[in-house]
């Protein structure tokens, strides 16, 4: 009998689990570097070994910055022609 329950839940859950995961890839993501394959975030060091984020980083998608209207050194709001999104 409980064996018959844990069964039909562990069944739900595997079925919201897929919902989720559709849902997830529905909703479309900004076009922005943050969201970005190509973006690579900068970090400084903060102290003995903690890092932080700085609003820079660097696109390495192999186009020169000038022919894809982007900067050489995004922040990660901006976009360009490169933008794939990350998976």
């Amino acid at each position: 009998m409980l064996a018959n329950q844990v069964k039909e839940l562990e069944n739900e859950n595997q079925r919201l689990k897929a919902l989720l995961q559709k849902l997830r890839e529905d909703i479309p993501k900004p076009k922005d570097c943050k969201h970005c394959e190509h973006y690579i975030q900068h970090y400084a060091r903060n102290g003995y070994n903690d890092f932080h984020i700085v609003y820079m980083g660097h696109c390495v998608c192999g186009v020169p910055a000038g022919k894809r209207k982007g900067k050489k050194n995004p922040t990660p709001d901006d976009t360009c022609m490169c933008f794939e999104e990350r998976r």
